[in-house]
Protein backbone atom coordinates (compact mmCIF):
# COMPACT_ATOMS: atom_id res chain seq x y z
CA UNK A 1 0.00 0.00 0.00
CA UNK A 2 2.81 2.47 0.86
CA UNK A 3 4.52 1.70 -2.44
CA UNK A 4 1.33 2.63 -4.34
CA UNK A 5 1.14 5.95 -2.51
CA UNK A 6 4.75 6.74 -3.43
CA UNK A 7 4.12 5.89 -7.07
CA UNK A 8 0.97 8.02 -7.16
CA UNK A 9 2.89 10.88 -5.56
CA UNK A 10 5.61 10.69 -8.21
CA UNK A 11 2.99 10.79 -10.95
CA UNK A 12 1.26 13.82 -9.41
CA UNK A 13 4.55 15.73 -9.12
CA UNK A 14 5.50 15.23 -12.77
CA UNK A 15 1.99 16.07 -13.95
CA UNK A 16 2.21 19.32 -11.97
CA UNK A 17 5.64 20.05 -13.50
CA UNK A 18 4.18 19.71 -16.98
CA UNK A 19 1.33 22.09 -16.16
CA UNK A 20 3.72 24.67 -14.69
CA UNK A 21 5.95 24.63 -17.79
CA UNK A 22 2.93 24.96 -20.05
CA UNK A 23 1.85 28.09 -18.14
CA UNK A 24 5.39 29.55 -18.29
CA UNK A 25 5.55 29.01 -22.07
CA UNK A 26 2.07 30.47 -22.62
CA UNK A 27 2.85 33.55 -20.52
CA UNK A 28 6.03 34.28 -22.50
CA UNK A 29 4.24 33.84 -25.83
CA UNK A 30 1.36 36.07 -24.66
CA UNK A 31 3.86 38.80 -23.78
CA UNK A 32 5.32 38.64 -27.29
CA UNK A 33 1.85 38.88 -28.86
CA UNK A 34 1.08 41.93 -26.68
CA UNK A 35 4.36 43.46 -27.79
CA UNK A 36 3.43 43.00 -31.46
CA UNK A 37 -0.01 44.58 -30.81
CA UNK A 38 1.62 47.59 -29.12
CA UNK A 39 3.88 48.04 -32.15
CA UNK A 40 0.87 48.11 -34.49
CA UNK A 41 -0.97 50.63 -32.25
CA UNK A 42 2.11 52.87 -32.18
CA UNK A 43 2.33 52.78 -35.97
CA UNK A 44 -1.33 53.84 -36.28
CA UNK A 45 -0.76 56.76 -33.88
CA UNK A 46 2.23 57.93 -35.92
CA UNK A 47 0.21 57.92 -39.13
CA UNK A 48 -2.56 59.98 -37.51
CA UNK A 49 0.03 62.39 -36.07
CA UNK A 50 1.56 62.97 -39.51
CA UNK A 51 -1.89 63.62 -41.02
CA UNK A 52 -2.74 66.24 -38.39
CA UNK A 53 0.64 67.94 -38.62
CA UNK A 54 0.26 68.07 -42.40
CA UNK A 55 -3.08 69.85 -42.00
CA UNK A 56 -1.61 72.31 -39.45
CA UNK A 57 1.30 73.05 -41.77
CA UNK A 58 -0.98 73.66 -44.76
CA UNK A 59 -3.56 75.76 -42.90
CA UNK A 60 -1.14 77.97 -40.95
CA UNK A 61 1.30 78.63 -43.80
CA UNK A 62 -0.18 82.11 -44.22
CA UNK A 63 -1.51 82.71 -40.71
CA UNK A 64 0.22 83.34 -37.38
CA UNK A 65 -2.98 83.46 -35.32
CA UNK A 66 -2.45 81.34 -32.14
CA UNK A 67 -6.21 80.82 -31.74
CA UNK A 68 -6.34 79.25 -35.18
CA UNK A 69 -3.62 76.81 -34.14
CA UNK A 70 -5.64 75.81 -31.05
CA UNK A 71 -8.78 75.37 -33.15
CA UNK A 72 -6.99 73.14 -35.66
CA UNK A 73 -5.50 70.96 -32.93
CA UNK A 74 -8.77 70.59 -31.02
CA UNK A 75 -10.60 69.93 -34.26
CA UNK A 76 -8.31 66.98 -35.05
CA UNK A 77 -9.23 64.98 -31.94
CA UNK A 78 -11.75 62.84 -33.79
CA UNK A 79 -8.95 61.40 -35.91
CA UNK A 80 -7.12 60.22 -32.81
CA UNK A 81 -9.59 58.91 -30.25
CA UNK A 82 -13.26 58.86 -29.15
CA UNK A 83 -14.42 61.69 -26.88
CA UNK A 84 -17.46 63.37 -25.34
CA UNK A 85 -16.12 66.93 -25.40
CA UNK A 86 -13.03 68.72 -26.63
CA UNK A 87 -12.44 72.18 -25.16
CA UNK A 88 -9.86 74.91 -25.20
CA UNK A 89 -9.20 77.77 -22.80
CA UNK A 90 -7.37 80.79 -24.20
CA UNK A 91 -5.92 83.83 -22.46
CA UNK A 92 -6.78 86.97 -24.44
CA UNK A 93 -5.95 90.58 -23.74
CA UNK A 94 -5.86 91.64 -20.11
CA UNK A 95 -7.57 89.17 -17.76
CA UNK A 96 -10.10 87.90 -20.34
CA UNK A 97 -10.32 84.10 -20.54
CA UNK A 98 -12.19 82.35 -23.36
CA UNK A 99 -13.61 78.88 -22.83
CA UNK A 100 -14.83 77.04 -25.94
CA UNK A 101 -16.31 73.55 -25.76
CA UNK A 102 -17.30 71.29 -28.65
CA UNK A 103 -19.79 68.61 -27.52
CA UNK A 104 -19.47 65.39 -29.51
CA UNK A 105 -22.08 63.30 -27.67
CA UNK A 106 -24.93 64.21 -25.28
CA UNK A 107 -23.75 65.29 -21.81
CA UNK A 108 -25.27 67.30 -18.98
CA UNK A 109 -24.46 70.91 -18.11
CA UNK A 110 -22.77 69.64 -14.96
CA UNK A 111 -20.32 67.72 -17.18
CA UNK A 112 -19.41 70.93 -19.08
CA UNK A 113 -18.88 72.82 -15.82
CA UNK A 114 -16.73 70.00 -14.42
CA UNK A 115 -14.51 70.22 -17.53
CA UNK A 116 -14.27 74.03 -17.22
CA UNK A 117 -13.32 73.87 -13.53
CA UNK A 118 -10.62 71.30 -14.21
CA UNK A 119 -9.19 73.38 -17.07
CA UNK A 120 -9.31 76.57 -15.01
CA UNK A 121 -7.33 74.92 -12.21
CA UNK A 122 -4.77 73.58 -14.69
CA UNK A 123 -4.46 76.93 -16.52
CA UNK A 124 -4.03 78.74 -13.19
CA UNK A 125 -1.07 76.53 -12.30
CA UNK A 126 0.50 77.04 -15.73
CA UNK A 127 0.12 80.84 -15.59
CA UNK A 128 1.13 80.84 -11.90
CA UNK A 129 -1.74 83.17 -11.01
CA UNK A 130 -5.30 82.62 -9.76
CA UNK A 131 -8.10 82.67 -12.33
CA UNK A 132 -11.73 83.37 -11.43
CA UNK A 133 -14.54 81.41 -13.06
CA UNK A 134 -16.66 84.56 -13.28
CA UNK A 135 -14.13 86.10 -15.68
CA UNK A 136 -14.47 83.25 -18.18
CA UNK A 137 -16.38 83.82 -21.44
CA UNK A 138 -18.18 80.56 -22.36
CA UNK A 139 -19.01 79.19 -25.80
CA UNK A 140 -20.58 75.73 -26.08
CA UNK A 141 -21.59 74.16 -29.40
CA UNK A 142 -22.08 70.76 -30.98
CA UNK A 143 -24.76 68.21 -30.13
CA UNK A 144 -27.65 69.11 -27.84
CA UNK A 145 -27.04 68.81 -24.11
CA UNK A 146 -29.00 66.14 -22.26
CA UNK A 147 -29.58 66.60 -18.52
CA UNK A 148 -30.37 62.88 -18.21
CA UNK A 149 -26.93 61.93 -19.54
CA UNK A 150 -23.97 61.06 -17.35
CA UNK A 151 -22.77 64.14 -15.51
CA UNK A 152 -19.33 62.88 -14.50
CA UNK A 153 -16.02 63.14 -16.29
CA UNK A 154 -14.79 59.54 -16.44
CA UNK A 155 -11.45 60.20 -18.14
CA UNK A 156 -9.67 63.31 -19.45
CA UNK A 157 -6.33 64.92 -20.16
CA UNK A 158 -5.16 68.53 -20.47
CA UNK A 159 -2.59 69.63 -23.06
CA UNK A 160 -0.88 73.01 -22.50
CA UNK A 161 -0.34 75.24 -25.56
CA UNK A 162 2.97 77.05 -25.28
CA UNK A 163 4.23 79.48 -27.92
CA UNK A 164 7.63 81.12 -27.66
CA UNK A 165 7.99 79.68 -24.12
CA UNK A 166 4.79 81.47 -23.07
CA UNK A 167 1.64 79.52 -22.09
CA UNK A 168 -1.36 80.83 -23.99
CA UNK A 169 -3.98 78.13 -23.49
CA UNK A 170 -5.03 74.62 -22.55
CA UNK A 171 -6.81 71.97 -24.61
CA UNK A 172 -8.93 69.40 -22.80
CA UNK A 173 -10.27 66.07 -24.10
CA UNK A 174 -12.87 64.40 -21.86
CA UNK A 175 -15.25 61.46 -21.98
CA UNK A 176 -18.25 60.35 -19.96
CA UNK A 177 -18.08 56.77 -21.18
CA UNK A 178 -16.84 53.99 -18.91
CA UNK A 179 -15.47 52.05 -21.88
CA UNK A 180 -12.91 54.74 -22.81
CA UNK A 181 -9.88 55.34 -20.60
CA UNK A 182 -7.24 57.71 -21.91
CA UNK A 183 -3.64 56.63 -21.41
CA UNK A 184 -0.24 58.26 -21.57
CA UNK A 185 0.06 57.31 -25.26
CA UNK A 186 -2.99 59.44 -26.15
CA UNK A 187 -1.64 62.44 -24.25
CA UNK A 188 1.87 62.06 -25.71
CA UNK A 189 0.63 62.06 -29.31
CA UNK A 190 -1.56 65.09 -28.66
CA UNK A 191 1.17 66.89 -26.75
CA UNK A 192 3.61 66.24 -29.60
CA UNK A 193 1.17 67.81 -32.06
CA UNK A 194 0.56 70.81 -29.79
CA UNK A 195 4.27 71.36 -29.14
CA UNK A 196 5.26 71.22 -32.77
CA UNK A 197 2.37 73.49 -33.77
CA UNK A 198 3.30 76.01 -31.08
CA UNK A 199 6.88 76.14 -32.27
CA UNK A 200 5.72 76.70 -35.84
CA UNK A 201 3.45 79.69 -35.10
CA UNK A 202 6.23 82.32 -35.04
CA UNK A 203 8.34 80.89 -37.83
CA UNK A 204 8.55 82.54 -41.19
CA UNK A 205 6.78 81.08 -44.19
CA UNK A 206 10.09 79.79 -45.57
CA UNK A 207 10.67 77.85 -42.35
CA UNK A 208 7.19 76.34 -42.64
CA UNK A 209 7.97 75.26 -46.18
CA UNK A 210 11.14 73.61 -44.87
CA UNK A 211 9.11 71.77 -42.23
CA UNK A 212 6.76 70.59 -44.95
CA UNK A 213 9.72 69.17 -46.85
CA UNK A 214 10.90 67.38 -43.72
CA UNK A 215 7.46 65.87 -43.22
CA UNK A 216 7.39 64.60 -46.79
CA UNK A 217 10.83 63.04 -46.30
CA UNK A 218 9.57 61.36 -43.12
CA UNK A 219 6.63 59.89 -45.04
CA UNK A 220 9.05 58.82 -47.75
CA UNK A 221 11.20 56.99 -45.19
CA UNK A 222 8.30 55.07 -43.60
CA UNK A 223 8.85 51.32 -43.46
CA UNK A 224 5.28 50.83 -44.73
CA UNK A 225 3.87 51.92 -48.06
CA UNK A 226 1.58 54.94 -48.07
CA UNK A 227 -0.44 56.85 -50.65
CA UNK A 228 -2.84 59.78 -50.47
CA UNK A 229 -5.47 61.04 -52.92
CA UNK A 230 -7.67 64.13 -52.90
CA UNK A 231 -11.48 64.13 -53.10
CA UNK A 232 -11.30 63.80 -56.90
CA UNK A 233 -9.15 60.67 -56.50
CA UNK A 234 -6.12 62.43 -57.91
CA UNK A 235 -2.87 61.06 -56.54
CA UNK A 236 -1.28 63.49 -54.07
CA UNK A 237 1.44 61.38 -52.48
CA UNK A 238 3.14 58.00 -52.99
CA UNK A 239 6.22 57.03 -51.01
CA UNK A 240 9.10 54.98 -52.38
CA UNK A 241 8.27 52.00 -50.19
CA UNK A 242 4.89 51.54 -51.88
CA UNK A 243 6.47 51.46 -55.34
CA UNK A 244 8.83 48.75 -54.05
CA UNK A 245 5.92 46.76 -52.58
CA UNK A 246 3.86 46.88 -55.76
CA UNK A 247 6.76 46.73 -58.21
CA UNK A 248 5.54 49.81 -60.09
CA UNK A 249 7.49 52.63 -61.71
CA UNK A 250 9.11 55.34 -59.59
CA UNK A 251 6.28 57.87 -60.11
CA UNK A 252 3.14 55.79 -60.66
CA UNK A 253 -0.34 57.05 -61.42
CA UNK A 254 -3.37 55.89 -59.44
CA UNK A 255 -4.23 53.68 -62.43
CA UNK A 256 -0.81 51.97 -62.16
CA UNK A 257 -1.43 51.24 -58.49
CA UNK A 258 -4.99 49.98 -59.05
CA UNK A 259 -3.74 47.77 -61.88
CA UNK A 260 -0.95 46.33 -59.68
CA UNK A 261 -3.58 45.37 -57.09
CA UNK A 262 -6.03 43.96 -59.63
CA UNK A 263 -7.68 40.77 -58.40
CA UNK A 264 -6.20 41.21 -54.92
CA UNK A 265 -7.62 44.42 -53.51
CA UNK A 266 -10.37 46.77 -54.75
CA UNK A 267 -8.55 50.01 -53.94
CA UNK A 268 -11.07 52.38 -55.53
CA UNK A 269 -14.00 50.56 -53.93
CA UNK A 270 -12.39 50.61 -50.48
CA UNK A 271 -11.64 54.35 -50.74
CA UNK A 272 -15.23 55.11 -51.76
CA UNK A 273 -16.50 52.94 -48.90
CA UNK A 274 -14.29 54.81 -46.40
CA UNK A 275 -15.85 58.10 -47.55
CA UNK A 276 -19.43 56.78 -47.39
CA UNK A 277 -19.15 55.03 -44.02
CA UNK A 278 -16.91 57.75 -42.53
CA UNK A 279 -14.95 54.98 -40.85
CA UNK A 280 -11.43 53.63 -41.48
CA UNK A 281 -11.37 50.35 -43.38
CA UNK A 282 -8.83 47.67 -42.48
CA UNK A 283 -8.50 44.90 -45.07
CA UNK A 284 -7.86 41.32 -44.15
CA UNK A 285 -4.55 39.73 -45.05
CA UNK A 286 -3.55 40.53 -48.65
CA UNK A 287 -0.77 38.67 -50.48
CA UNK A 288 1.40 40.92 -52.66
CA UNK A 289 4.50 39.51 -54.33
CA UNK A 290 5.05 36.71 -51.79
CA UNK A 291 4.50 39.01 -48.81
CA UNK A 292 1.51 39.53 -46.52
CA UNK A 293 0.01 42.98 -45.92
CA UNK A 294 -2.78 44.65 -44.02
CA UNK A 295 -4.19 47.72 -45.77
CA UNK A 296 -5.68 50.64 -43.83
CA UNK A 297 -7.91 53.08 -45.74
CA UNK A 298 -8.89 56.24 -43.88
CA UNK A 299 -10.30 59.70 -44.62
CA UNK A 300 -8.30 62.90 -44.06
CA UNK A 301 -10.68 65.47 -42.56
CA UNK A 302 -10.66 69.23 -42.14
CA UNK A 303 -10.31 70.92 -38.77
CA UNK A 304 -14.03 70.61 -38.01
CA UNK A 305 -14.07 66.89 -38.86
CA UNK A 306 -16.84 67.59 -41.36
CA UNK A 307 -15.27 67.95 -44.78
CA UNK A 308 -13.20 65.20 -46.37
CA UNK A 309 -9.94 66.58 -47.74
CA UNK A 310 -8.63 63.31 -49.07
CA UNK A 311 -8.00 59.63 -48.41
CA UNK A 312 -4.85 58.00 -47.06
CA UNK A 313 -4.01 54.32 -47.65
CA UNK A 314 -1.38 52.52 -45.57
CA UNK A 315 0.17 49.20 -46.61
CA UNK A 316 1.48 47.50 -43.44
CA UNK A 317 3.82 44.53 -43.94
CA UNK A 318 2.84 41.69 -41.57
CA UNK A 319 5.06 39.02 -43.16
CA UNK A 320 7.53 38.95 -40.26
CA UNK A 321 4.74 38.94 -37.68
CA UNK A 322 3.14 35.94 -39.37
CA UNK A 323 6.51 34.15 -39.52
CA UNK A 324 7.14 34.79 -35.83
CA UNK A 325 3.65 33.57 -34.94
CA UNK A 326 4.23 30.39 -36.96
CA UNK A 327 7.55 29.82 -35.17
CA UNK A 328 5.87 30.37 -31.81
CA UNK A 329 3.24 27.77 -32.61
CA UNK A 330 5.85 25.29 -33.79
CA UNK A 331 7.99 25.96 -30.70
CA UNK A 332 5.02 25.47 -28.37
CA UNK A 333 4.02 22.23 -30.10
CA UNK A 334 7.60 21.00 -29.91
CA UNK A 335 7.90 21.76 -26.19
CA UNK A 336 4.54 20.12 -25.46
CA UNK A 337 5.78 17.02 -27.27
CA UNK A 338 9.11 17.07 -25.44
CA UNK A 339 7.28 17.14 -22.09
CA UNK A 340 4.37 14.88 -22.99
CA UNK A 341 6.52 11.98 -24.21
CA UNK A 342 8.43 11.42 -20.93
CA UNK A 343 5.29 12.03 -18.85
CA UNK A 344 3.45 9.41 -20.90
CA UNK A 345 6.33 6.97 -20.46
CA UNK A 346 6.47 7.57 -16.71
CA UNK A 347 2.70 7.17 -16.39
CA UNK A 348 2.70 3.91 -18.37
CA UNK A 349 5.56 2.49 -16.29
CA UNK A 350 3.89 3.42 -13.03
CA UNK A 351 0.57 1.90 -14.12
CA UNK A 352 2.37 -1.30 -15.07
CA UNK A 353 4.09 -1.40 -11.68
CA UNK A 354 0.77 -0.81 -9.93
CA UNK A 355 -0.92 -3.61 -11.86
CA UNK A 356 1.89 -6.16 -11.52
CA UNK A 357 3.53 -5.12 -8.26
CA UNK A 358 2.60 -8.36 -6.49
CA UNK A 359 4.14 -10.44 -9.30
CA UNK A 360 7.37 -8.40 -9.66
CA UNK A 361 10.59 -9.44 -8.05
CA UNK A 362 13.11 -6.94 -6.72
CA UNK A 363 15.14 -6.83 -9.95
CA UNK A 364 12.11 -6.11 -12.14
CA UNK A 365 10.98 -3.36 -9.79
CA UNK A 366 14.48 -1.88 -9.81
CA UNK A 367 14.54 -1.84 -13.63
CA UNK A 368 11.18 -0.08 -13.85
CA UNK A 369 12.16 2.51 -11.25
CA UNK A 370 15.43 3.08 -13.14
CA UNK A 371 13.38 3.69 -16.30
CA UNK A 372 11.23 6.24 -14.44
CA UNK A 373 14.40 7.89 -13.13
CA UNK A 374 16.07 8.20 -16.55
CA UNK A 375 12.88 9.42 -18.21
CA UNK A 376 12.25 12.02 -15.52
CA UNK A 377 15.86 13.18 -15.88
CA UNK A 378 15.27 13.77 -19.62
CA UNK A 379 12.12 15.76 -18.85
CA UNK A 380 13.92 17.73 -16.15
CA UNK A 381 16.60 18.66 -18.70
CA UNK A 382 13.94 20.17 -20.97
CA UNK A 383 12.37 21.98 -18.00
CA UNK A 384 15.75 23.39 -16.93
CA UNK A 385 16.41 24.59 -20.48
CA UNK A 386 13.05 26.39 -20.54
CA UNK A 387 13.76 28.02 -17.18
CA UNK A 388 17.22 29.14 -18.34
CA UNK A 389 15.73 30.66 -21.49
CA UNK A 390 13.15 32.52 -19.39
CA UNK A 391 15.92 33.85 -17.11
CA UNK A 392 18.00 34.95 -20.10
CA UNK A 393 15.11 36.90 -21.57
CA UNK A 394 14.21 38.43 -18.19
CA UNK A 395 17.81 39.52 -17.53
CA UNK A 396 18.01 37.37 -14.40
CA UNK A 397 20.50 34.76 -15.58
CA UNK A 398 23.47 34.94 -13.20
CA UNK A 399 26.93 34.43 -14.66
CA UNK A 400 29.72 34.61 -12.05
CA UNK A 401 32.95 35.50 -13.84
CA UNK A 402 36.36 34.94 -12.23
CA UNK A 403 40.01 34.47 -13.13
CA UNK A 404 40.64 30.74 -13.30
CA UNK A 405 42.43 27.84 -15.04
CA UNK A 406 40.60 26.70 -18.15
CA UNK A 407 41.92 23.15 -18.45
CA UNK A 408 40.45 21.81 -15.20
CA UNK A 409 36.67 22.24 -15.82
CA UNK A 410 37.09 21.19 -19.47
CA UNK A 411 38.95 18.00 -18.59
CA UNK A 412 36.39 17.22 -15.89
CA UNK A 413 33.48 17.55 -18.32
CA UNK A 414 35.21 15.44 -20.98
CA UNK A 415 35.81 12.62 -18.48
CA UNK A 416 32.17 12.79 -17.40
CA UNK A 417 30.99 11.82 -20.89
CA UNK A 418 33.74 9.29 -21.68
CA UNK A 419 31.60 6.33 -20.64
CA UNK A 420 28.85 7.49 -23.01
CA UNK A 421 31.39 7.72 -25.86
CA UNK A 422 32.66 4.21 -25.15
CA UNK A 423 29.12 2.89 -25.18
CA UNK A 424 28.75 4.21 -28.77
CA UNK A 425 32.28 3.04 -29.71
CA UNK A 426 33.40 6.62 -30.31
CA UNK A 427 36.94 7.81 -29.79
CA UNK A 428 37.03 10.80 -27.41
CA UNK A 429 40.15 12.96 -27.11
CA UNK A 430 40.99 16.17 -25.28
CA UNK A 431 44.08 18.20 -26.20
CA UNK A 432 45.06 21.21 -24.11
CA UNK A 433 47.90 23.47 -25.20
CA UNK A 434 50.72 23.89 -22.69
CA UNK A 435 51.21 27.10 -20.74
CA UNK A 436 47.69 28.39 -21.27
CA UNK A 437 47.05 31.72 -19.53
CA UNK A 438 44.22 32.01 -17.02
CA UNK A 439 40.79 32.75 -18.45
CA UNK A 440 37.99 35.04 -17.30
CA UNK A 441 34.78 32.97 -17.20
CA UNK A 442 32.16 31.21 -15.06
CA UNK A 443 33.61 27.90 -13.85
CA UNK A 444 30.15 26.35 -13.40
CA UNK A 445 28.49 27.65 -16.55
CA UNK A 446 31.40 26.57 -18.78
CA UNK A 447 30.50 22.97 -17.92
CA UNK A 448 26.93 23.68 -19.07
CA UNK A 449 28.26 24.99 -22.40
CA UNK A 450 30.57 21.99 -22.87
CA UNK A 451 27.87 19.56 -21.83
CA UNK A 452 25.60 20.88 -24.57
CA UNK A 453 28.29 20.75 -27.26
CA UNK A 454 29.49 17.29 -26.26
CA UNK A 455 26.01 15.80 -25.91
CA UNK A 456 25.08 17.13 -29.36
CA UNK A 457 28.28 15.65 -30.79
CA UNK A 458 27.46 12.28 -29.19
CA UNK A 459 23.88 12.39 -30.39
CA UNK A 460 24.70 13.11 -34.03
CA UNK A 461 27.85 10.95 -34.41
CA UNK A 462 27.44 7.21 -34.96
CA UNK A 463 31.06 6.38 -35.76
CA UNK A 464 34.44 8.04 -35.74
CA UNK A 465 35.64 10.39 -33.04
CA UNK A 466 34.95 13.51 -31.06
CA UNK A 467 37.86 15.77 -30.24
CA UNK A 468 38.10 18.68 -27.83
CA UNK A 469 40.98 21.12 -28.26
CA UNK A 470 41.93 24.11 -26.12
CA UNK A 471 44.52 26.61 -27.33
CA UNK A 472 45.39 30.28 -27.49
CA UNK A 473 43.76 32.30 -30.27
CA UNK A 474 46.49 34.40 -31.85
CA UNK A 475 46.12 37.72 -33.68
CA UNK A 476 49.24 39.42 -35.02
CA UNK A 477 51.43 37.00 -33.10
CA UNK A 478 49.79 37.86 -29.78
CA UNK A 479 47.26 35.82 -27.76
CA UNK A 480 43.86 37.55 -27.57
CA UNK A 481 41.56 34.76 -26.34
CA UNK A 482 41.44 31.12 -25.35
CA UNK A 483 39.76 29.08 -28.10
CA UNK A 484 37.80 25.92 -27.21
CA UNK A 485 36.70 23.67 -30.08
CA UNK A 486 34.48 20.55 -30.12
CA UNK A 487 34.76 18.63 -33.40
CA UNK A 488 32.82 15.52 -34.44
CA UNK A 489 32.69 13.25 -37.49
CA UNK A 490 28.90 13.09 -37.46
CA UNK A 491 26.17 13.83 -39.96
CA UNK A 492 27.13 17.49 -40.36
CA UNK A 493 25.06 20.59 -41.09
CA UNK A 494 24.45 22.58 -44.23
CA UNK A 495 26.33 25.92 -43.87
CA UNK A 496 23.19 28.02 -44.40
CA UNK A 497 21.51 26.30 -41.44
CA UNK A 498 24.18 26.94 -38.81
CA UNK A 499 22.85 30.31 -37.61
CA UNK A 500 19.43 28.77 -37.02
CA UNK A 501 20.95 26.49 -34.38
CA UNK A 502 21.41 29.46 -32.06
CA UNK A 503 17.75 30.53 -32.22
CA UNK A 504 15.28 29.39 -29.58
CA UNK A 505 12.60 28.93 -32.27
CA UNK A 506 14.36 27.37 -35.24
CA UNK A 507 15.20 23.71 -35.77
CA UNK A 508 17.00 21.99 -38.60
CA UNK A 509 14.52 20.64 -41.09
CA UNK A 510 17.03 18.58 -43.02
CA UNK A 511 20.00 16.38 -42.27
CA UNK A 512 19.42 15.85 -38.59
CA UNK A 513 15.70 15.26 -38.82
CA UNK A 514 16.32 12.92 -41.72
CA UNK A 515 18.44 10.89 -39.37
CA UNK A 516 15.41 10.39 -37.14
CA UNK A 517 16.84 12.66 -34.45
CA UNK A 518 15.41 15.75 -32.88
CA UNK A 519 16.58 18.60 -30.69
CA UNK A 520 14.81 21.53 -29.05
CA UNK A 521 17.66 23.85 -30.01
CA UNK A 522 17.49 25.57 -26.60
CA UNK A 523 20.90 24.34 -25.50
CA UNK A 524 22.85 26.35 -28.07
CA UNK A 525 20.66 29.42 -27.43
CA UNK A 526 21.56 29.17 -23.74
CA UNK A 527 25.23 28.49 -24.53
CA UNK A 528 25.32 31.65 -26.65
CA UNK A 529 23.95 33.68 -23.73
CA UNK A 530 26.52 32.24 -21.31
CA UNK A 531 29.54 32.74 -23.58
CA UNK A 532 28.40 36.24 -24.54
CA UNK A 533 27.99 37.16 -20.88
CA UNK A 534 31.69 36.65 -20.09
CA UNK A 535 32.69 38.53 -23.25
CA UNK A 536 33.27 35.60 -25.58
CA UNK A 537 31.88 34.54 -28.94
CA UNK A 538 30.48 31.24 -30.19
CA UNK A 539 29.97 29.88 -33.72
CA UNK A 540 29.73 26.67 -35.72
CA UNK A 541 31.38 25.34 -38.87
CA UNK A 542 30.48 22.50 -41.25
CA UNK A 543 31.18 21.67 -44.87
CA UNK A 544 27.76 20.08 -45.26
CA UNK A 545 25.80 16.91 -44.64
CA UNK A 546 28.06 13.96 -43.80
CA UNK A 547 31.11 16.19 -43.25
CA UNK A 548 30.98 16.54 -39.47
CA UNK A 549 30.60 19.70 -37.40
CA UNK A 550 32.89 21.87 -35.30
CA UNK A 551 31.71 24.33 -32.67
CA UNK A 552 34.04 26.97 -31.26
CA UNK A 553 33.74 29.35 -28.34
CA UNK A 554 36.23 31.78 -26.84
CA UNK A 555 37.19 32.74 -23.30
CA UNK A 556 38.82 36.12 -22.65
CA UNK A 557 42.33 35.96 -21.24
CA UNK A 558 42.20 37.17 -17.64
CA UNK A 559 44.07 40.29 -16.65
CA UNK A 560 44.79 41.70 -13.24
CA UNK A 561 42.55 44.67 -13.99
CA UNK A 562 40.00 42.66 -16.00
CA UNK A 563 36.78 44.75 -16.10
CA UNK A 564 33.34 43.29 -15.69
CA UNK A 565 31.86 42.30 -19.07
CA UNK A 566 29.73 44.96 -20.70
CA UNK A 567 25.98 44.52 -21.02
CA UNK A 568 23.51 45.12 -23.82
CA UNK A 569 25.94 44.57 -26.70
CA UNK A 570 25.54 42.27 -29.64
CA UNK A 571 27.69 39.18 -30.41
CA UNK A 572 28.27 37.79 -33.86
CA UNK A 573 26.91 34.23 -33.92
CA UNK A 574 27.62 31.78 -36.66
CA UNK A 575 31.01 33.21 -37.63
CA UNK A 576 34.12 34.40 -35.76
CA UNK A 577 34.34 38.04 -34.76
CA UNK A 578 37.04 40.29 -33.39
CA UNK A 579 34.59 41.84 -30.94
CA UNK A 580 32.34 39.90 -28.58
CA UNK A 581 29.28 41.58 -27.16
CA UNK A 582 26.50 39.95 -25.07
CA UNK A 583 23.03 39.88 -26.55
CA UNK A 584 21.11 39.59 -23.31
CA UNK A 585 20.91 41.72 -20.23
CA UNK A 586 22.37 39.41 -17.60
CA UNK A 587 23.10 40.08 -13.95
CA UNK A 588 26.82 39.35 -13.84
CA UNK A 589 28.75 39.10 -10.57
CA UNK A 590 32.51 39.58 -10.74
CA UNK A 591 34.41 37.99 -7.88
CA UNK A 592 37.63 39.46 -6.60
Amino acid sequence: MSTNLIVEGILAIFTLLGAVMFLVTRRRLSAEIVKTKRHEDELARKVYEKEVLREISERTGYSLDPVKIIEIISGSVGNLLPYSTVSYMFAGHGDAITFSCRVNEPVAKAFIRDVKVRMLASFSRILEKPLVEADVDDAVFGVILDEKAADKVRSFFNIPIIIAKKPIGVINVATAGDAVVYGIDNAEVFYSIARQAGEAVFKLHEVLETEKAKLLRAVESLADGILMVDTNYQLVLVNKKLTEILGTIAEPTLFDIVNALSGKFDLRGKMENAVKTEMPTVAEEIAIRDKAFQILVSRVLDRDNKKTLGIVVLFHDITDSKSIEKLRREFTAMMVHELRSPITSIKATIEMVQDDLAKMNTEELRRNLALVDSTSAAMLEVVNDLLDVAKLEAGKFDVVCDKSKVAEPIAERVEAVRAMAQKKNLKLTCTVEDNLPDGYFDKIRIKQVLNNLLSNAMKFTDRGEISVTVKKEMVGGLPVDILVSVKDTGIGIEPDQINGLFSKFKQLRAGRNNAGLKSSGLGLFIAKGIVSAWGGKIWGESQGTGMGTTFHFTIPIAKDDKPQAEEDVQPVVGQPSAVSRPTVSINKVAQA
